[in-house]
């Protein structure tokens, strides 16, 4: 697999175990497999989000990075991700390897971390900000697979969320501090007399700063020259009950909602549940995309249903986001006086509303909850970002969840045309 320019520059002297701390958009995944390559990774470990983990993306990354970069073809895929694999190397030696991969939820990391404690292991921590509390379970399962493991990898847009208080667990990996009472008493200013531990200020600063440079590199999208804007899919797996339900509306026509059966009895209702039943998978691989970055982020979205969901999700997971709305049910936009000291944010909109005539700059990142069948509401709601005033690369994140009717509707919207009713009929043979 071709790197970037800016990818290939950015691994030169990266250390061996590291944070990647990198905007979105810029290939942290690909650059962290790379990394892991040049220390000939034999085994691999991927601790993410469980939001991230049921979109199946790692999996399909780490299989295609292998395929792909190593010239390699997979001539055996075993249990628990474990993928036989033949290399061509170089002067036509051909080399055997095993490349057995693991992509794990923090939850379920901190249960069964003691499988992993293996000096052999190349351990990719995911959203690394997850375990910047070292007293966190989870954390500490991170603490004892890392230190033994022959390396490790963060990645994070967000790596310090909480400033230098969240840098313990790196402390810890690095051996600057034994352990977090050891970080706090050393670099932490405290108010304890409010019965609380309030933080005033940190000691030390210059050192911090010394030390983190030897151990998380940044990389913005804003430093990247003539980076073009930039198209990412995202193919979450319909699985378990969300499969189920798909499969008998479209086969059965009916659906069960709110405990009542729903006939689907004219291709208008089949065509319109059948796009909202996916819902569940996508809110899944919206809230990875909200977990991976600190930026504004703006999601479009057709249906009720989907933006119910998502603020249930934003609500639930995100309590510091600042949300706003441009539909026919709300809008609140911020202010442009603002827009320069917005906390983070996500915007939700809706196609027919928010498409054309406003501008929304003050975000780079666009996600698409689920298609729109106009093309035209498709390039306008592009326009939204993607015009004079923007200051970063623009990201635009297409949701499409597999074995749906979203890989038909992008199809068609690639080809720069609207999805009609009769295309719709043609695919599910109505007759």
């Amino acid at each position: 697999m071709q790197l970037h320019e800016y990818q290939t520059e950015y691994l030169e002297n990266l250390p061996k175990n590291a944070v990647m701390a990198a905007d979105v958009g810029l290939g942290k995944t690909i650059m962290a497999l790379e990394h892991g390559r040049r220390h000939e990774a034999t085994r691999l470990l991927v601790v993410a989000p469980a939001s991230k983990v049921r979109t199946g993306d790692w999996n399909r990354e780490i299989d295609r990075f292998y395929q792909e970069t190593m010239t390699a073809q997979a001539f055996n895929t075993g249990p628990n991700g474990v993928t036989g694999i033949k290399m061509i190397g170089v002067n036509n030696i051909t080399v055997h390897t095993l490349i057995e991969h693991e992509v794990i939820s923090y939850e379920m990391f901190a249960k069964r971390w003691k499988e992993f404690v293996d000096p052999k292991l190349t351990v990719i921590f995911d959203e690394v900000h997850f375990i910047c509390n070292a007293t966190a379970k989870r954390s500490r399962a991170a603490i004892k697979v890392a230190l033994t493991a022959k390396q490790w990898i963060g990645l994070s847009a967000t790596s310090l969320p909480n400033g230098w208080r969240s840098a313990e667990t790196y402390a810890i990996l690095t051996g600057l501090s034994r352990n977090k009472t050891e970080f706090v008493n050393r670099f932490v200013i405290t108010d304890r007399s409010r019965g609380f531990p309030l933080i005033l200020g940190y000691r030390e600063k210059e050192l911090l700063e010394q030390w983190w440079g030897t151990v998380a590199k940044p990389l913005e999208r804003t430093g990247i020259m003539h980076l073009p804007s930039q198209n990412i899919a995202i193919k979450p797996e319909m699985s378990g009950k969300t499969a189920k339900v798909y499969q008998k509306a479209l086969k059965n026509r009916i659906v069960t909602v709110d405990g009542e059966d729903e006939l689907l009895d004219s291709p208008s209702k089949l065509f319109a549940r059948l796009r909202q039943l996916p819902t569940p998978v996508r809110v899944d691989a919206l809230q990875s995309i909200v977990e991976s970055t600190e930026e504004h982020i703006i999601v479009f979205y057709n249906f009720n249903v989907e933006r119910d969901a998502v603020l249930e999700m934003l609500a639930k997971n995100f309590k510091e986001r600042t949300i706003y709305e441009q539909s026919g049910h709300s809008s609140r936009l911020p202010e442009r006086s603002d827009w320069a000291t917005l906390k983070p944010s996500v915007t939700i909109a809706q196609y027919q509303s928010a498409s054309q005539a406003i501008e929304l700059t003050y975000a780079s990142v666009t996600v698409y909850l689920s298609p729109c069948t106009s093309y035209a509401n498709y390039e306008q709601s592009k326009g939204r970002t993607r015009r004079n005033g923007q200051e970063k690369t623009t990201l635009f994140y297409h949701i499409a969840a597999e074995g749906s009717l979203d890989q038909h509707i992008w199809g068609i919207i690639k080809k720069k045309r609207d999805f009609s009713t009769a295309m719709f009929e043609n695919i599910v043979d109505i007759k």
